[in-house]
């Protein structure tokens, strides 16, 4: 009776996704989205609360079977971490550790006391932080050492460590101010520069690089469809962080209020163009999605989360652009936004439930060959 249950249990472990912290990343990256139009859509507070907890209580689910899998099945371990697929996605949960810092910062001052409160997110940064520069180098490491690469296997998912590059600045500027004058808030502010400058020309490497594939060679298969959407996030977060430098660095250089003023006024053009692109591209991945569902279904896996994390941080950067250049344009895409993303979050949530409780999405997608 025992026996014919404990193979089920251990196969989810043995094939369990490096992906699934995308389901994380976008339950907690509502929180913030919520948080920043709170003062325009209904029961915004309630539904903060709701998906900080949720995203807490599915983290500490995952992180059971994601940990052990380490320990049992080290082999299927380093096999995916020299997969040009399933590699991209072991940041997820690094990045995942990030997001909920950003939603407790946001809204955790309401149930955790000021001191530690901070010093949570300071362990969640530097835990995060240090996990995704080394799967950054890890997969860049195999990556290089590969003899044949295919451009099948070539997907907008080798965004995501640049992109969870990117993610480090936006909790570390927050840190370095709230810590300015200590050492770790010098130890923040220059970590936040470092990763925002190797993360911003990764991006441009690894975009340019798939973008020819997209163009030359046949797009992905249907399941890996959502990978698409990744392209919206670096520039959406490259413009929360361009907007949250300012006050940070001002304050560490001792700038003059003069050389102050120039920054925050460069910072909202700088902002707006680089949320142009993540319009853009949302655009686009739109486009290209409704046109493969034509050809043929989409079917649901796990990578539909690809779609949800996105889309809130283009919510996010279009809620922080509102903040700081208060146009009723930015206000209504943003709002338009934040409704897209709770149906998507409601439909990818729903599918991934029902996929849990038939088991089906426990079963290995076959990927590109490599």
């Amino acid at each position: 009776m025992n026996s014919s249950s404990i193979p089920q249990k251990t196969s989810i472990v043995k094939t369990f996704a490096p992906g699934w912290f995308a389901s994380v990343m976008g339950t907690a990256v509502i929180v913030i989205a919520l948080f920043v139009f709170q003062s325009v859509f209904p029961f915004a507070k309630a539904l903060e609360n709701f998906f900080l907890f949720a995203s807490i209580l599915l983290f500490l689910i995952l992180i059971i079977p994601w940990t052990l899998r380490w320990f049992l099945y080290s082999a299927d371990v380093r096999h995916d971490l020299n997969h040009p697929v399933s590699a991209a996605f072991f940041p997820t949960m690094p990045i995942s550790m990030l997001i909920i810092g950003i939603a407790l910062e946001k809204v955790g001052a309401g149930f955790l006391a000021e001191d530690l409160l901070w010093n949570i997110l300071q362990i969640l940064w530097v835990i995060g932080t240090a996990g995704i520069l080394i799967f950054a180098l890890t997969i860049l490491n195999a990556f290089f050492h590969k003899s044949e690469m295919q451009w099948e296997t070539s997907t907008l998912g080798w965004l995501i460590p640049p992109v969870s590059a990117l993610l480090v600045p936006v909790l570390g500027i927050s840190l370095a101010t709230y810590f300015q004058g200590t050492t770790w808030g010098a130890v923040n502010l220059m970590t936040s520069l470092i990763f925002t400058g190797f993360g911003s020309i990764l991006f441009i490497f690894v975009m340019s690089l798939v973008f020819i594939r997209y163009i030359f060679h046949p797009i992905p298969p249907a399941h890996l469809a959502p990978t698409l959407w990744v392209g919206i996030a670096p520039t959406a977060i490259l413009t929360i962080v361009a907007l949250k430098f300012t006050k940070p660095l001002a304050l560490f250089f001792q700038a003059t209020p003069e050389i102050e003023q120039t920054l925050n006024f460069v910072s909202k053009p700088l902002a707006v163009m680089l949320w142009g692109f993540a319009l853009f591209w949302l655009l686009l991945a739109l486009i290209v999605t409704l046109g493969v569902h034509q050809k043929s279904s989409i079917p649901f896996a796990l990578s539909w989360w690809a779609f949800v994390f996105p889309v809130g941080a283009f919510t996010v950067s279009t809620g922080a652009l509102f903040q700081a250049i208060p146009l009723a344009f930015f206000q209504w895409i943003g709002l338009s936004a934040l409704t897209f993303l709770l149906i998507l979050w409601l439909v990818v949530a729903a599918n991934t439930l029902i996929g849990v409780w038939r088991g089906s999405i426990f079963v290995p997608h076959p990927s590109p060959k490599h």
